[in-house]
């Protein structure tokens, strides 16, 4: 069968490879996959690592499922600790950089890892994929500087989202990219900064109205109400989201815990329905609930979900000598959009 498709691929991951990953001869690159995993792309992965000198692996996973998408098995834990770079490829298994372990060795600077999970062919080659990363990451590390220090956050949405936060004093993270050091980290594709609030402090309403990780896109905007960090109420919105947003918070432990506020920097992100697309576009604000162990929380549920609301205004330390306006109507103006 004649598919084009693999050129498209093969171009992609020797550029993530090569480029934005400056992979070298002799390293180890680790690749990890799940039996829903397009293997044009992970077989795209191991041949530019293999055309750099590394050496790599395939390792397949089991499907985990939504509510244990961050638990991985052993032998894969020790590979973990074996490679110099880390390629999370599941599909249906949830984002590996939320697996405790990685972040550990991230922390550590043992090695430095990219985020393909959760991604169709077309994330991988298209939309957000054909970005110019260095001016994205530049972006990045603009939006980094002027979010060091600040401490509290207010977010509003046309929506009806209106949401206040303390965040952690952590170093913001930039995930827009480019992961060439030990301890960095991305995604593919990319383009964001985020980091967590501190346990206890979120509060106010949430109203989602972008896509949503494993749920998909709301047929009406889904209400959240939080208390003291927590969702504490599922008020209405699409009825098949809030029974599993509801059955979630039942059944896992701290999935109702808020881990997480990023905003999208990617210009040539799609809005097509796809929340690991449209989370990375520029101008965007994503939620998250459950783990934030990446974000410098103790929680460590088993679910990290990442919510998409659309045109946010986002202000640090409103009313304050300190205040910033980050994003005004879904226009990054700190940057001069």
């Amino acid at each position: 069968m004649n598919d084009n498709r693999i050129i498209e691929c093969v171009e992609r991951a020797h550029y993530i490879l090569s480029n934005l990953m400056a992979v070298k001869p002799g390293e180890e690159v680790l690749i990890v996959t799940d039996p829903q995993t397009d293997m044009r792309m992970a077989n795209a992965m191991a041949s530019a690592a293999h055309s750099l000198g590394a050496e790599y692996g395939i390792y397949m996973m089991p499907i985990r499922g939504k509510d244990k998408a961050t638990i991985f098995p052993k032998t894969l834990e020790l590979g973990m600790d074996a490679c110099d770079v880390f390629v999370g490829m599941t599909t249906a298994s949830g984002a590996a950089i939320y697996n405790n372990h990685l972040k550990e060795l991230i922390n550590q600077k043992k090695l430095r890892e990219v985020s393909i999970c959760l991604r169709n062919i077309d994330n991988f080659t298209r939309g957000g994929a054909l970005a110019d990363y260095e001016a994205v990451y530049a972006d990045g590390v603009r939006l980094q500087e002027i979010w060091r220090g600040h401490k509290m956050a207010h977010i509003t949405t046309p929506a009806g989202t209106d949401l206040t936060m303390e965040m952690n004093p952590m170093e913001p993270i930039i995930e827009c990219g480019i992961a060439r050091e030990p301890g960095d980290a991305m995604a593919w594709s990319d383009g964001e900064v985020s980091l967590g609030p501190v346990i206890g402090t979120t509060e106010g309403k949430l109203v989602i109205d972008g896509p949503i990780c494993y749920y998909g896109c709301p047929t009406i905007p889904v209400e959240l109400k939080i208390r003291e960090g927590r969702i504490v109420e599922v008020v209405g919105g699409d009825p098949n989201i809030c029974k599993e947003i509801r059955r979630q918070i039942q059944e896992i432990k701290d999935s109702d815990n808020i881990a997480e506020i990023g905003i999208g920097l990617n210009p040539e992100s799609l809005f097509n329905g796809d929340f690991e697309e449209e989370k990375k576009a520029r101008g965007t604000c994503h939620i998250a609930m459950g783990n934030g162990f990446y974000y410098g929380q103790p929680a460590r549920s088993t679910v990290h979900i990442d919510m998409v609301q659309y045109n946010p205004t986002i202000v640090f330390d409103e009313g304050t000598p300190e205040e910033v306006l980050i994003v005004k109507a879904g226009k990054v103006v700190c940057l001069g959009d």
